[in-house]
């Protein structure tokens, strides 16, 4: 009788680790399957993506060096304005300068038309007096 449990508790054993194994590959088939999902998920988004970037990299590209260029424009543009400003603020200066010595011309003109007003006073006081 021994010897019938023994067998049949080898019998029983080895079915068990059968089915154990089974049961182990079965969930090991099905994670590798869901892992397969999931790369072959992120395979296409990054195919997306490299396709994104082989047709927006360029316009990007693009832009950019229109910006640059106008930055530049816009840079030679400053320059321009800046020295323009320059020149009128020399010639400003200039004018003012010529416009100082017109008033010291003028100053000096009344100065003297009030001395020969002064002496034609006196030239007519004593030709009215004699």
């Amino acid at each position: 009788m021994l010897s019938k449990f023994l067998k049949g508790a080898v019998v029983l054993g080895v079915s068990a680790a059968v089915l154990t194994g089974c049961a182990s590959k079965s969930y090991v088939d099905e994670q590798d399957a869901k892992i397969l999902e999931k790369l072959n998920a992120l395979e296409g988004k990054i195919s997306q993506m490299e396709q994104m970037h082989k047709t927006e990299h360029p316009k990007i590209v693009g832009r950019i060096s229109d910006l640059e260029t106008k930055v530049g424009n816009m840079e030679a543009e400053h320059a321009d304005i800046k020295n323009q400003i320059k020149a009128v603020d020399e010639k400003a200066e200039k004018n003012a300068a010529a416009i100082r010595g017109l008033k010291d011309r003028v100053d000096a003109l009344e100065a003297k038309l009030d001395r020969l007003s002064e002496n034609i006073e006196r030239v007519m006081r004593k030709s009215l007096a004699k």
